[in-house]
């Protein structure tokens, strides 16, 4: 009973002890100072190697992904039967499913690439996965993604992701 109570108020003193540092504000650095004062970022964050610039990029997507918390990890593996469209995807695993997104220069291209798609094999978000397995093709602005999934709700947080749309500039 002794230990008990000896646990509780060394429990107790730790706790007051916290309560009292509550009001100090930690000091910040220059640039989290000036990034706060004007809500943008200076420095080497202003200049980020991953601009925004309005249609995606491969890091705008990959950071996408990763922000939606679907840990997108970066293969030389095959993710899935490709199609022939132009252009060489990058390839991610997410889960035990595979993903290969293509970044074309805008979206006049996108399309004519995501015309030439097997209707039968890759199917919109929108449609459930049939007893094929097929793939989603996800589109939005200048890229394609094609999702190798029969996990809807991998493929509902996927979709929304990438249809959200690129970041747009500052």
């Amino acid at each position: 009973m002794v230990v008990i109570r000896r646990a509780v108020a060394g429990a107790l003193a730790v706790a007051a002890l916290a309560g009292c540092r509550r009001g100090e504000q930690p000091a910040l650095d220059t640039a989290t100072a000036q990034t706060a004062a004007t809500g943008r970022p200076t420095g080497s964050a202003a200049g980020s190697a991953c601009p925004k610039t309005g249609h995606w990029s491969a890091c705008q997507i990959t950071l996408r992904l990763e922000q939606s918390g679907l840990a997108p990890r970066a293969t030389t593996e095959k993710v899935g039967d490709l199609p022939d469209v132009s252009g060489k995807p990058l390839t991610y695993m997410i889960g035990n499913a595979g993903l290969a997104i293509y970044v074309y220069a805008d979206s006049t291209v996108r399309r004519a690439a995501a015309a030439r798609l097997d209707t039968a094999r890759f199917i919109p978000p929108s449609r459930a996965v049939g007893m094929l397995g097929e793939g989603t093709a996800i589109q939005s602005d200048n890229v394609l993604v094609l999702l190798f999934s029969r996990n809807e709700h991998q493929r509902e947080r996927v979709a929304d992701a990438v249809t959200a749309g690129p970041p747009q500039p500052d």
